[in-house]
């Protein structure tokens, strides 16, 4: 590691002086502001999706500039009350704060066991691009850590802070949402996967260590303990998520440059693990969604591939993942589908990724079932549209 890193790394540990990504970014309910809406949005993208209990669809995204990153980005948050057909207007938004130079991103929704919808976010400090910033580069360049400049600033936080607002009632008429609450540091973009002794795992990966950072919580989300599993395989978004086997150990599935997925194993609820080693799953070095389903089954939902972000399916296993019998390409396998997540409700399962977030910027929602992905006359899977931006820029993939 290159002596520039070392600093940027120092740095980002202590939040870059006034620690700004400590504060929330402002939570807006029912923006009418015509920026947020598809005929001036050019640039979105990495979807995630919530199902109440009474069925209502939450659809949440981050979009704004025409790239990744921008302090012009914000998350802003959907919902529909007809099965996906339709959504409503935005029920809130969560702006980054070019003010204070704070980075809001990555939103993930979460529906918990006792109905109330999580919202997270993700907030870092941004600095203005000036040249006694260059060196700050290198880490980029040299040791291909997530420096990121663009827009005349400097995106060089990789500790990031994890933010959640909760909804008791999510199904109500005008949803409320608790104030601000800041969890912990790291980078959240994975459902929390809860245990059957009620223990809540979330996997807030952490940048700046060579381990597999996560929390926990043992009373429903009240407080949280951060733990460090195995050393990583060589990534810089670990994009970690797991589920508990039937045998009741955790298989944690982790993003990496080696082109497939890695894992590493609980035998004793998430406190200690093995070590980490690939699963033999190509995947091109992207974000993928794994679960158990309400019968028993296990999802995937991966880019069958190991170089490019095409050929996105939907792999379902009967044995607890030994195997994946069936397997089904979501709309057209040519083309960039990335970054999906998915829910259960009465029998359907709710698919959301985006598609062609270099040029199309599109936000589309699957519904499916099981016994469609386990048709043997389906060939591909048909998504709706959710969003899709009039004139799209030109954006990156991180």
């Amino acid at each position: 590691m290159t002596n520039e890193t070392f600093r940027v790394i120092e740095e980002s540990k202590r939040g870059f002086g006034q620690d700004n990504a400590k504060k929330p970014c402002n939570v807006r309910y029912y923006p009418t502001d015509s920026r947020f809406s598809d005929e001036e949005v050019r640039y979105q993208g990495c979807p995630t999706v919530a199902v109440t209990k009474g069925g209502r669809i939450y659809v949440g995204w981050y979009g704004g500039g025409v790239k990744e990153p921008s302090l012009e980005h914000f998350n802003i948050v959907k919902y529909s009350d007809d099965g996906g057909k339709t959504f409503n207007e935005p029920l809130l938004v969560i702006e980054s704060d070019e003010k204070r130079m704070v980075h809001a991103l990555d939103i993930q929704l979460w529906t918990a066991p006792n109905g109330a919808l999580w919202l997270f976010w993700v907030q870092n400090n941004a600095l203005p691009l000036t040249d006694d910033k260059e060196y700050m580069m290198v880490a980029n360049t040299a040791d291909s850590l997530p420096v990121v400049k663009a827009d005349g600033y400097i995106f060089p936080d990789m500790r990031h802070t994890c933010w959640c607002i909760v909804c008791d009632a999510p199904d109500a008429d005008r949803p409320v949402f608790s104030a601000p609450r800041l969890l912990d540091i790291g980078f959240l973009r994975c459902k929390p996967l809860v245990l059957d002794n009620g223990r809540w795992l979330f996997f807030n990966y952490d940048q700046l260590g060579n381990r597999y950072g996560y929390m926990i919580s043992d009373d429903e989300g009240k407080t949280f303990n951060r733990y460090y599993g195995a050393e990583k395989l060589f990534t810089s978004y670990d994009e970690s998520m797991a589920y508990q086997k039937l045998d009741g150990s955790v298989r944690m599935f982790s993003r990496n440059r080696m082109r497939e997925i890695a894992e590493i194993v609980s035998m004793d609820n998430g406190i200690s693990w093995s070590n980490a080693r690939l699963t033999g799953i190509e995947s091109p070095d992207t974000r993928f969604f794994v679960s158990r389903t309400p019968s028993g089954k296990l999802i995937l939902i991966n880019n069958d591939m190991r170089e490019q972000r095409e050929r996105m399916s939907v792999w379902l296993s009967d044995d607890d993942g030994e195997t994946w019998k069936y397997k089904k390409l979501i709309d057209d396998p040519t083309h960039h589908l990335t970054y999906p997540d998915a829910d259960f409700h009465d029998g359907k399962i709710y698919i959301v990724y985006d598609r062609g977030r270099r040029f199309e910027n599109e936000i589309h929602l699957l519904v499916t079932t099981e016994e469609e992905i386990m048709n043997p006359d389906v060939d591909i899977l048909k998504s709706g549209m959710v969003s899709k931006p009039l004139t799209p820029g030109i954006g990156d993939n991180i």
